[in-house]
């Protein structure tokens, strides 16, 4: 665009209506003349002129556009070259916008979003990341530099690796990507699309600058803190009329020193609204567009972030801005103001004594009123694509019901009235919605009225709120908008005007959008690497079973048409093929057993391949272990815990271990107990006590190989009603009880191992840690709780066991094991969750006589149950199959608890003995925790007195108000827990 001579732009902006009297009466270009009109955006739809902004245009004279805000652009290619050996290089450089921009924030090639191994600054190299799934290889495909588009760059140094670019080839003033691709037959099948998400020009901001000068608008201000990056449509309108470069050139004289309504309007447009209420926008948040997060619960009023296209005429990009911003440019006084359409009060009044002659009512036709609006806007989340918004939402429940579509169709004689509009400058479907519906409610309540008025209507500019009192319409003070004025030959004013309304300008609460999903497709030059899954199976052949190693792949990309798999020992060098074709599986026959095997497979398509996916597998063949228990279910009921599973389906299965640990998360295999050695096949039920914590199960083949991973239940039993705790007995971590051949070892009790020294041969032939015994510990060992416990008489009682048991292992090297290499359990490296070679179990003895003195029962197995007995003792027998470890206890504690009871008596007469009635119970507690008495005879002033209260009765005494013995009846209820046995 050339320079611009002020006289031109003053005739050009206000579209050649200027006269003689412009210095009285103003000109003007508002969004809505004085409703809306479908606005003239060239040849091309909406949609057409959003696609084309993405595309990559050829061309060495395009018109270069203008980015404000924020915009997806995909550039004009000025040069392209290739170089190198082979031509492996092609260069290019890609024109994005008129500079200054504030920055690039994303790049795409070929549609997709590349990841960048550096920040893009001013002319700074940076190279796609090699580890972008887009664009892998083992170095990068893509390099960019990245030049602002300032007055006087340095030449791109990326460029001037090819034979005709050079140190003057510079682009001032033109913000632009130098790009360099390095061939790949895989990633690329022609020339690459590249598109940049641009951050805007910087522009200048009046409300920043201290001094309010302006100055020149073809430059930069010597203070750059007043030029930053702005969404604001009213600072993008400054900036472009006051541009010499491609904008109109219009000279600061033109506007107010201190740009004050430009101020005015910019702060209206920058208004923070919060378009959800509450939570509701963090569970759906909106940015730029519907989807586009952001931190904060609120958005501007109106922002603007567009492509100007400085082909098409100035006034028409002028005019852009003015419908993006719901503003009035006016020309007054020699001056170029600016007003946003938004809530306010009237500037003056204008009564009968100021109307010349009657008000004219101008009546709506259906062409100016609408029931339904629909607002054309960009869409951020729909890759910069045209998108909708309209008012009134669809399926909103909570508008008024005046706001319903329906509702307003049948006030309508049941006709559809809609109204289409493009605002292209709009990329915030909240804001679209908004403008629908300001554009509704103003077709449908706005009352449009002309007349003629005296000179005090000079006052009044083009958009200014006017209030008008008339007793002929009824007006009192009514506000209306001034949308058209003009001076008569008899020097009177004529006003055309809109009625004003404060509601329609409140921002609402939007209703969140509907997610679509978006329709995808892929791209047929980048291809996926397909899933690739390895597993092998036993087969049958010529009477002889062989391993098979399996390669399942399967496609990720609707273009791949073939698979190529490869596959060979980890030991070996050369891959074997195992074949190239369409189908999904892929098999090597009579793979070894145990052998670790490299698989690579890859994706091809008509026009590219994919990179290699790769996974190992490590052959298992005969040596499989049969399957994990699947559905372990735990039911309890009362004391016990019903255990049910579905049967693994391995031929060779022999059992099931089941397993208990007091844990209730965290809890190993290893360190549980064993409540069930083997749960013969086929069954798949079993009963063992009920305790809270984790229960585990596996299963054993027939040569003793158990499943790899424990399947485990979590049973958490409440505490049971109506128990009371009598006592208990806690060992650890002292364990003073009687120990045959166990110790404590660091408030642990362990099986004993010979010492190290004991051990024949040289001092390093042991194996396992230096403490561990050198691979003697005892496969069994007791220990005898320290004391008794006495519930001082014959009771039934609740007996819990609690054992906290971790495996110990002395061997830390795979190879320290004893026996074959392979016969250890666990992974290779020795994990030991999954070992089962460790054991406690907790043993109980009883009597019914003395504690000391009197015969005990022999000690049997238990967890949990009901016994009977006075006396109580208990045993932990340590078992291990492995010399290497053992059992290490490291809580060890049994608890007695004794069920609650009532006991009742009805209708008892106290007599009258002066020694009171003496009350027995039977039979007798083992505590009592209350007496509650009611007496159904009382006279006033009489009351009882309970003496000797305790586990086995009370005496309860009544008396009269003169406090001697009287016979009364009453009841009594006693709560307690523990029945004494005869």
């Amino acid at each position: 665009m050339g320079g611009w001579n002020p006289i031109d732009d003053i005739i050009d902006i206000i579209d050649d209506i200027v006269d003689g009297i412009t210095d009285i009466i103003e000109d003007v270009i508002s969004w809505l003349i004085p409703m809306p009109e479908i606005p003239d955006f060239g040849t091309l739809r909406p949609d057409q002129n959003a696609r084309g902004i993405l595309l990559n245009k050829i061309s060495a004279n395009a018109h270069i556009p203008i980015v404000y805000g924020t915009r997806k652009v995909g550039g004009n290619i000025v040069f392209m070259e290739t170089s190198g050996t082979d031509n492996e290089y092609l260069y290019m450089a890609l024109i994005l916008s008129e500079g200054q921009i504030s920055g690039v924030d994303a790049i795409y090639v070929n549609d997709k979003k590349v990841v960048l191994n550096g920040v893009l600054g001013e002319g700074v190299i940076v190279q796609v990341n090699s580890a972008d799934e887009n664009f892998y290889d083992d170095e990068s495909l893509i390099t960019f530099q990245l030049f602002y588009g300032v007055e006087s760059p340095f030449s791109s140094t990326l460029l001037k690796e090819t034979n005709n670019w050079g140190d003057n080839h510079k682009l001032s003033g033109l913000a632009y990507l130098a790009i360099r691709f390095k061939w790949n037959a895989d990633k690329f099948g022609s020339v690459p699309t590249v598109q940049a998400l641009v951050k805007g020009r910087e522009i200048y901001d009046p409300r920043l600058d201290s001094t309010v000068t302006g100055g020149s608008g073809s430059h930069r201000q010597n203070d750059s803190s007043t030029w930053e990056y702005s969404d604001n449509p009213i600072l993008q309108l400054l900036d472009y009329l006051r541009n010499d470069r491609f904008g109109m050139g219009i000279a600061d004289s033109y506007f107010d020193s201190n740009f004050a309504d430009w101020q005015t309007a910019s702060d209206v447009c920058d208004t923070q609204v919060q378009p959800l209420g509450g939570d509701a926008f963090d569970l759906y948040p909106f940015g730029l567009g519907f989807g586009d997060a952001v931190s904060t619960t609120t958005i501007s009023l109106m922002s603007s972030n567009t492509v100007v296209d400085t082909a098409k005429k100035a006034i028409d990009n002028v005019k852009d801005f003015v419908r993006g911003s719901r503003s009035f440019l006016n020309f007054s006084a020699g001056k170029y103001n600016i007003l946003v359409e938004t809530s306010g009060t009237a500037s003056i009044t204008l009564t009968e004594d100021n109307i010349l002659g009657g008000i004219n009512v101008i009546s709506k036709n259906k062409n100016s009123r609408f029931n339904r609006v629909i607002v054309n806007y960009i869409e951020p989340t729909k890759n910069y694509q045209s998108d909708s918004a309209q008012f009134p939402p669809v399926g909103d429940a909570e508008l008024p019901t005046a706001d319903q579509f329906e509702t307003m169709k049948a006030e309508d004689g049941g006709i559809l009235l809609e109204g289409r509009f493009d605002f292209s400058m709009m990329t915030n479907g909240f804001q679209a919605e908004e403008m629908a519906e300001i554009i509704l409610r103003r077709s449908r309540s706005s009352l449009n009225i002309s007349f003629k008025a005296d000179a005090t209507a000079l006052d009044l500019s083009i958009g200014d709120i006017v209030n008008i009192t008339h007793a002929t319409t009824g007006f009192s003070a009514k506000p209306f908008r001034v949308q058209g004025m003009s001076l008569n030959a008899d020097h009177s004013i004529s006003l055309t005007c809109s009625e004003h309304q404060d509601s329609y300008y409140s921002f609402g609460t939007k209703q969140t959008p509907d997610e679509i999903v978006d329709t995808t497709l892929p791209n047929p030059f980048i291809v996926q690497s397909p899933v690739l899954s390895v597993s092998d199976e036993l087969r049958a052949l010529n009477e002889e079973a062989i391993s098979i190693l399996i390669v399942n792949v399967q496609a990720t990309d609707q273009f791949i048409t073939d698979f190529e798999v490869q596959a060979k020992k980890t030991t070996d060098t050369n891959y074997i093929n195992l074949g190239r074709g369409a189908s999904s599986n892929f098999e090597l026959p009579n793979v070894e057993d145990n052998a670790i095997y490299d698989v690579r497979a890859r994706s091809v398509t008509s026009v590219s391949r994919s990179v290699f996916i790769s996974a190992q597998h490590q052959v298992v063949g005969k040596t499989a272990p049969p399957a994990d228990v699947t559905n372990f279910q735990v039911n309890i009921i009362d004391t016990e815990a019903h255990l049910s599973w579905t049967p693994v389906p391995d031929l060779d299965l022999s059992h099931y271990i089941i397993r208990h640990s007091p844990l209730t998360s965290g809890a190993i295999f290893s360190n549980a107990i064993t409540l069930i050695d083997k749960v013969s096949r086929p069954a798949n039920t079993v009963s063992v006590p009920a305790l809270t914590g984790t229960y585990f199960i596996r299963s054993v083949d027939k040569i003793g190989l158990k499943s790899l991973n424990a399947t485990s239940n979590v049973a958490l039993i409440n505490n049971v009603k109506n128990l009371n705790l009598v006592a208990s007995s806690t060992q650890d971590p002292s364990f003073t009880g009687t120990k045959t051949d166990v110790s404590v070892v660091d408030n642990a009790l362990m099986l004993d191992t010979a010492l190290f020294d004991s051990i024949s041969g040289d001092f390093d032939d042991a194996l396992g840690n230096f403490d561990g015994g050198g691979g003697t510990v005892l496969s069994e060992g007791t220990y005898d709780f320290d004391t008794y416990i006495d519930t001082g008489g014959v009771y039934s009682s609740r007996i819990t066991a609690t054992v906290n048991m971790e495996r110990q292992d002395y061997v830390n090297l795979f190879d320290d094991a004893q026996g074959n290499f392979d016969a250890r359990e666990g992974l290779f490296d020795g994990a030991n969750d999954t070992f089962g070679d460790v054991n406690v179990q907790l043993q109980i003895a009883k009597t019914n006589g003395d504690p000391v003195s009197g015969t005990y029962s022999s000690f049997q197995k238990f967890n949990v149950g009901d016994y009977t007995g006075r006396a109580f003792k208990f045993r932990a027998v340590l078992l291990s199959e492995d010399v290497e470890a053992t059992p290490k206890v490291t809580g060890l504690s049994v608890q007695v608890d004794m069920p609650e009871r009532v006991y009742s008596e009805k209708d008892v007469a106290s007599g009258t003995d002066t020694n009171g009635k003496a009350i027995t119970f039977s039979p007798a507690f083992k505590e009592i925790e209350g007496v509650g008495i009611s007496a159904s005879n009382l006279a006033s002033g009489d009351y009882y007195a309970i003496t000797s209260k305790s586990a086995t009765g009370f005496t309860i005494e009544f008396f009269n108000s003169s406090n001697a013995t009287i016979d009364r009846t009453f009841d009594y209820v006693v709560r307690g827990y523990g029945e004494l046995a005869s």
